[in-house]
């Protein structure tokens, strides 16, 4: 729904563990739609517009149609509402599956890493499978898209590759920022220039690499555990 986000400035958030985050968020919610078998049984804070099915399948955006959304109106953040004195803010270099994507935002948002810079390439954290995937983690979430190089010059920057040191025997400081590439490239040549310190994830299997969502949490968690030490 790109044109529908440009012309109206909203977006759809579907099924009910979605729709009862963005609720209880400081989201503005525009209108929430509902047919009655997609709130059959559900205690709901909230008194849904009820449409038919046939009326919800035009607007859905999932292959089986929850029966349950919110309209939203959109969010957006500037390079300088970032705030690099965090412990940890995520850069993702070149991630254009929306599943991976919302996997990511929801395993940082689990770790407390609310604060996510993406490359220009990055797909769009509002389409409806990222949105799915957060299961409602994007409301608590800050992110900027832009060029990697440029947002994290002079910045202290941990990237992954396959080639760094074992992530569980790096001590690293604090605050600083994250770097995760794509499954199919990793992180490329630009961005890599910002890296400060190349990190890895030792394996005993032959597989040419890690789901870029599973990297992510590994090394979210590597780092989280760090933290607590401090």
């Amino acid at each position: 729904m790109p044109k529908y986000r440009q012309k109206y400035g909203q977006f759809i958030v579907e099924g009910r563990k979605n729709v009862l985050e963005v609720f209880h968020s400081d989201w503005k919610i525009v209108r929430i739609l509902a047919t009655l078998q997609g709130i059959e049984g559900l205690q709901l804070p909230f008194t849904p517009e009820i449409i038919s099915r046939q009326d919800y399948a035009k607007i859905s955006q999932m292959e089986t149609p929850p029966g349950l959304c919110a309209i939203v109106e959109l969010k957006k953040w500037n390079a300088e509402e970032i705030d690099f004195g965090q412990p940890v803010v995520l850069a993702l270099d070149g991630i254009s599956d929306p599943g991976n994507l919302g996997t990511i935002l929801r395993t940082a948002d689990w770790f407390g890493f609310r604060q996510v810079l993406l490359s220009k390439d990055c797909t769009d954290v509002f389409n409806s499978k990222c949105i799915s995937a957060t299961m409602g983690s994007f409301t608590r979430m800050k992110w900027v898209y832009g060029d990697l190089s440029v947002l994290l010059k002079n910045k202290n920057v941990l990237g992954c590759f396959m080639d760094g040191e074992d992530v569980g025997s790096v001590i690293p400081a604090f605050p600083l920022v994250l770097m995760i590439g794509s499954e199919a490239h990793g992180i490329r040549s630009n961005a890599s220039n910002v890296v400060s310190k190349r990190i890895s994830i030792s394996g005993a299997g032959k597989t040419e690499s890690l789901n870029a969502g599973v990297a992510a949490g590994i090394v979210m968690h590597s780092l989280f555990g760090q933290i607590k030490l401090i």
